[in-house]
Formats: structure tokens, C-alpha cells, sequence
């Protein structure tokens, strides 16, 4: 990730004058998984763009969920950016909200006497008979399925049309550290952290959050216009769009998830956390709210963007074969 990292820190420098990093942050909030989408959008053709668009309007809940306010000057875009934000409006209905599928289980970190951690197993394969409705799935095997029902020409158009928009949330949040793994603590968390959330801060009510924000909070279209120009407008941007997808098995989301652990080590689980971690560890007592320096937060940033234009890139290249398969059930084959 290296040279990813270089090319990122030029990009920073251009897109933080921009807004698009916060001091404090709450996956990613609304303005990152709409901005996510956007940016994959943006790499798709013009009929590609259509068909995208044209096959959203079969969303079940297309009408109360994708229809823009007054205000919002262009009701395309904001529909896509909705589609990558949709499954977390869909927390509040029941008939289409699926809570583990927007993380995996695993340990990102282990510290203490591993015969006291309780570590999940990692999820295995895809269920044979997963379908959009099978609520025990996890983000690597949700991507999967979705990617299979979009791609699937014999589907239900109404549910090439969830697929699609699950597949713009999900590849965002495997790009996300936090919701990649668990840091797991002898006595202190032994079932893990929660993908951080059970991590206070003095900046946002819990560390999760915090990096949830950093590609910003609630959505507006000036500012999303601005960040997205901004970042589409630097050189750097391609290279690193280029770059993840040259890897090997580039569209497999464990591999996101894999990168995403390693980003977590080196970028989240910093000395500024395991420092009181280890302390409760050894000493006992609470875990103090953390106070998350400048320098951390501005890595942090570094990092969401390179993990923002990274899975734009991606998820273009997951829409684009949902889009262009030509008969189903071939996709992450």
C-alpha cells in the first residue's frame, strides 16, 4: 500500500482546502457512501449511466426513498448517492434491514492470553441458499450474493435493483477499517471491541464513529459537488484507481477486507489507543475517553480518502458487471 500512500499524500494537500476532511467524524456517514457512489458513477459510460439509473427506478422503495428535496438542483445524482446510502436508511424497515451484513467477524488485533478471547470463526463461504432476504450473512458473502442478483438478467428486476444498491453500500464499507474486524482484549474485551465502538473518544462518542465521519456527515449537494470535483480532479486520483485494480483477485471483497485490517493496524489501533489499552491490561480499571491527536486524525484522513477513491474505482467495476452481464449467476465465479 505504499505507493498508494505516496500518491495520497499529494492528493490530500488538494482536497483538504475543499472540506473534505473534518476534524471530528460518524461505515462510512451519509456524505461518504454518497460520495463513494458518485465517484463510481463518474467512472461509468453515458449508457451505462442510464442503465443504472433506468434500473434503480425498480427499487421497491423507490418513490418514499429516492426522491430528492425541492432544493437538490440535480435529482439524478442525488439518487445515486442515495443508492449507495440506502441500506442505512433501510435500518428502520424491518422487511430490508440486515445488521451483520455491513461487517465481518474476525480479530484485527489480538492482545492478552488467546484461551480467553472469545474470537469468532471467520465466515465461510456463500450459503448455498442465501437469498436477499437471509439475514446471517456477513459483508464479504452479502457482496457475493448481491453481485450474483445484479448480474443475474432472470431476476426479479425489483431485486437487481436492492442488489445494486447494497453492492454501492457494502464495497464502501469493506473499505472501511472499522468494519473489517474487532479488536480483541484479555478481560478488558473479550468478545472484541465491536469494530471500535466500544472504544470512547473525546472527539465522537466512540472511535467507529469518528472514522465514520471522516468523509464527512450529513449530506449536502454544494459541498458534495465540491469534494467530488476535487478529488476527481487531481492526476493522483486515476493512478490510484489503477492501482486497485491491477491487484490480483481485485474485486474480491476479502481482499478489501484484508487491506482494510492492515489499515486498521497501522492507521486506527495506533499507539494513541493501544497505549490505554495495554494500561487496562496490565493495571486494570476503565478504559479513559481518548483524546485522538491532530497528527492521527490527519493520517486518518489520508487514509479515508485513499479508501474512498479506491472503492469508487471498485465499485464502478462491480456495477459495470452487473450491467453488462449478459445471463446471471457467473459473477464472483
Amino acid at each position: 500500500m505504499t505507493s498508494c500512500f505516496q500518491l495520497l499524500a499529494r492528493l490530500f494537500l488538494a482536497v483538504a482546502t475543499a472540506g473534505l476532511l473534518t476534524k471530528t467524524a460518524a461505515a462510512w456517514s451519509e456524505s461518504g457512501h454518497h460520495l463513494i457512489a458518485l465517484l463510481a458513477f463518474d467512472e461509468l459510460t453515458s449508457g451505462e449511466q442510464r442503465e443504472l439509473l433506468d434500473l434503480l427506478q425498480a427499487h421497491p422503495r423507490y418513490a418514499e426513498d429516492f426522491t430528492p428535496p425541492e432544493k437538490i438542483r440535480n435529482s439524478e445524482r442525488f439518487r445515486v448517492g442515495t443508492a449507495g446510502y440506502w441500506p442505512d436508511i433501510a435500518r428502520s424497515q424491518p422487511k430490508y434491514n440486515r445488521p451483520t451484513w455491513h461487517y465481518q467477524l474476525g480479530a484485527t488485533l489480538t492482545l492478552g492470553d488467546p484461551s480467553r478471547l472469545q474470537v469468532p470463526e471467520t465466515p465461510g463461504p456463500l450459503p448455498p441458499a442465501a437469498t436477499l432476504e437471509t439475514q446471517e450473512l456477513y459483508v464479504a458473502q452479502a457482496v457475493e450474493l448481491c453481485r450474483r442478483v445484479m448480474s443475474d438478467q432472470h431476476a426479479p428486476v425489483a431485486d437487481r435493483a436492492i442488489a445494486l444498491c447494497w453492492l454501492a453500500h457494502l464495497v464502501g464499507d469493506a473499505h472501511q477499517p472499522c468494519h473489517a474486524g474487532s479488536l480483541y482484549v484479555e478481560r478488558l474485551f473479550p468478545e472484541g471491541d465491536r469494530g471500535a465502538n466500544s472504544i470512547p473518544t473525546q472527539q465522537k462518542n466512540n472511535m467507529h464513529a469518528l472514522w465514520d465521519g471522516l468523509l464527512g456527515g450529513n449530506y449536502n449537494e454544494g459541498t458534495m459537488n465540491r469534494r467530488v470535483e476535487s478529488l476527481e480532479g487531481e492526476p493522483e486520483y486515476g493512478a490510484i484507481g489503477e492501482a486497485a485494480l491491477a491487484k490480483s483477485n481485485a474485486l474480491d471483497p476479502l481482499i478489501w477486507l484484508s487491506e482494510s485490517r492492515e489499515a486498521s493496524r497501522e492507521y486506527a489501533y495506533t499507539h494513541e489507543v493501544l497505549g490505554p489499552v495495554k494500561a487496562i491490561l496490565e493495571e486494570g480499571g476503565e478504559l479513559p475517553k481518548i483524546y485522538f491527536s491532530e497528527s492521527y486524525l490527519q493520517q486518518a484522513g489520508k487514509l479515508a480518502q485513499l479508501r474512498a477513491a479506491e472503492a469508487g474505482h471498485r465499485l464502478a467495476a462491480v456495477w459495470r458487471e452487473g450491467l453488462n452481464a449478459i445471463d446471471g449467476g457467473d459473477a464472483g465465479q
